[in-house]
């Protein structure tokens, strides 16, 4: 069976979806200048996006935020909240909790802050998959929230990105879990695969998971 070409692949979506994708890496820029809760919500979403659909996490997070209700309840309410709605309620529900009360107590609710104390690449990403204050959060969920506020390079390593690249011939290894320095070892090799068709990697992200799911979704 013949490998797929990555960079045909690329040019087939761009030829069908290019202004859809500029429009909505247009929308993820926009997101971090709006504040704080909106910010939040973007981490809310990827805390619940893991290990279940993108559809039942945007789903959940539209009911968690009506009347502000993620930000003023406690733990057993947004727990009691979840469980109407959501699988992982109970585990989930704490990770969303304990990691909004850690931004609250040690930042102020200031997203800024934690960015312009974590200015760089490496450190921006890190300190939302590494730092345990921040709880339900690796490589992947940290990478997916950053780029939805706006942060263009960094790859999102789900099981359809992985596939493709098996496919296009790109990596070879099986992975069940990937650690850090794997997953920048791939992203490396998506950032160079982005450069050839001047894509960042949000936009790349967005190209290669509407050719394997037919959707360009967050």
């Amino acid at each position: 069976m013949s490998k797929l070409n990555i960079d045909l692949v690329i040019d087939k979506v761009l030829k069908e979806k290019k202004s859809e994708v500029n429009s909505k890496v247009e929308i993820f820029s926009e997101i971090n200048k709006d504040g704080y809760k909106e910010t939040f919500l973007e981490l809310v979403y990827v805390i619940l996006a893991a290990g279940t659909s993108a559809k039942l996490a945007l789903s959940t997070v539209d009911i968690l935020k009506k009347d502000d209700f993620v930000f003023n309840k406690d733990l057993t309410q947004i727990i009691k909240k979840l469980k109407g709605c959501y699988r992982f309620y109970n585990l989930r529900g704490k990770y969303i909790y304990n990691t909004r009360e850690y931004i609250r107590s040690s930042y102020n609710n200031s997203f800024k802050k934690i960015f312009n104390d974590n200015s760089s690449h490496y450190r921006r990403r890190s300190f939302f998959s590494s730092n345990p204050k921040v709880q339900g959060v690796g490589m992947k969920a940290a990478s997916h929230f950053l780029r939805n506020i706006g942060f263009n390079d960094y790859a999102i390593l789900d099981k359809h990105i992985i596939n493709l690249m098996k496919e296009c011939g790109l990596i070879s290894l099986d992975f069940k879990t990937l650690n850090e320095k794997n997953y920048i070892a791939i992203e490396n090799i998506l950032r160079k695969v982005g450069s050839r068709h001047n894509l960042t990697l949000s936009s790349l992200d967005l190209v290669l998971w509407y050719f394997k799911t037919g959707k360009i979704i967050k």
